[in-house]
């Protein structure tokens, strides 16, 4: 019986067409990868900003809160609180919610908004109406 298929055709077929077709397979089985570590990593991000973004939205009002507690509810007991009361406890929850806060994550959100300082200063104007609504 005649042999159809030796083993330099098997060579030849191996060293032509299989070799090339697995470096094709290989280069797009990296590809791949590399994808899905970039979107993985994109997702961690996007959770640590908003991990951030959420402590910030704490720390804002916690800074708020005790400005209202400590400062603004006495100076309305006095009488005493005016436009420049109302400048000074803005100033004083600012400067609170930014030592809260920290600067790494200020840095994180300076990344997200390109105001950081006009999102902390809404974000404290928002928490001081929802506190007067309270």
């Amino acid at each position: 019986m005649k042999e159809y298929v030796s083993s330099e055709i098997i060579h030849t077929f191996i060293e032509f067409m299989l070799i090339p077709i697995l470096g094709v397979l290989t280069k797009l089985l990296i590809s791949l990868c590399k994808s899905k570590i970039r979107e993985m990593e994109q997702k961690i991000k996007h959770k640590s900003v908003q991990k951030v973004l959420g402590m910030a939205e704490n720390a804002i009002e916690t800074a708020v809160v005790s400005v209202n507690q400590t400062f603004v509810d006495t100076m309305k007991k006095k009488g005493t609180f005016n436009e420049a009361a109302v400048a000074e406890s803005f100033r004083m929850a600012k400067e609170k919610a930014a030592a809260l806060i920290g600067q790494a994550s200020m840095e994180i959100i300076a990344e997200v908004f390109a105001d950081s300082e006009a999102w902390l200063d809404s974000k404290i104007e928002y928490y001081v109406n929802r506190t007067k609504r309270s």
